[in-house]
């Protein structure tokens, strides 16, 4: 049961995948609808702009990305998110009720503890050059900062590998992240993605968290689309350095 949790948490937590555009500076067209297992639904809007909405109830969180003016060839565009992780920690004090011993026997948080009201807003910078059929570059920087985070103490952490990195900036009210993304398309349906993030965490006891995902994907058409391919996941925990390999799958509809 607990690695059942471990599991649902660290795919509903960190698979997010930006569906048929990727992390691109490329924003949706205007009343265009996407969704995943796995990702969050994704509105485009009439003024350049799209608006992302997370779907798992534990873990609100709305984002909203918009085109720049492109800068040497490059697309640019920015993007704001704002996510509410308090319901989500208060959870993982007691994921199946407090009935099973005290405390909870399956809680990744201790529920002697009082989980306070927080936000976090992040804002980044992403830019894209090329195209998905000639090879498609995409470069992202971003900043986010957590508030009302200072009350939480150091034993509140959940020291798993995707989660841990997220929740970082509320233990240290800083968290900064660096990436990139290649897309390019292969032959037929067929198209290949390689991203790679890098999240620092000053202040913390864990400092940095890299993930690679490496993805082939299958369009069938402007409907469906199958995404599969693995992730990797390596990096410096409260608990000591540790690397993880997991594998990677997403369904995604559009309409």
């Amino acid at each position: 049961m607990r690695k059942l949790i471990h599991i649902l948490l660290i795919f509903s937590w960190g698979w997010t995948h930006a569906q048929w555009e990727g992390e691109t500076a490329n924003v949706m067209e205007p009343g265009r609808r996407e969704i995943g297992f796995f990702t969050p639904l994704r509105l485009g809007l009439n003024n350049g702009s799209e608006i992302s909405i997370n779907k798992f109830i534990l873990l609100p969180s709305v984002s909203y990305k918009t085109e720049m003016s492109q800068l040497l060839g490059w697309k640019r565009a920015y993007r704001l998110q704002i996510a509410y992780p308090t319901a989500a920690m208060r959870w993982l004090q007691s994921p199946v009720g407090m009935k099973l011993g005290e405390p909870d026997m399956f809680a990744l948080i201790s529920p002697e503890f009082t989980i306070p009201q927080m936000l976090s807003v992040y804002g980044e910078m992403i830019g894209t050059s090329g195209t998905s059929e000639a090879g498609q570059l995409t470069l992202i920087a971003g900043v986010g900062i957590g508030i009302n985070g200072k009350e939480l103490p150091d034993r509140y952490t959940v020291d798993l590998p995707i989660i841990y990195p997220r929740l970082s900036v509320y233990y240290n009210g800083i968290l900064v992240k660096v990436g990139g993304e290649y897309i390019k398309q292969l032959k037929g349906r067929w198209s290949y993605i390689m991203d790679y993030d890098m999240f620092l965490m000053p202040g913390g006891e864990g400092r940095f968290s890299f993930e690679h995902k490496s993805l082939l994907v299958w369009t069938k058409n402007e409907r469906f689309c199958l995404f599969f391919g693995y992730k990797l996941v390596a990096g410096e925990y409260p608990f000591g350095p540790q690397a993880h390999l997991f594998p990677a799958l997403d369904l995604q509809f559009g309409w």
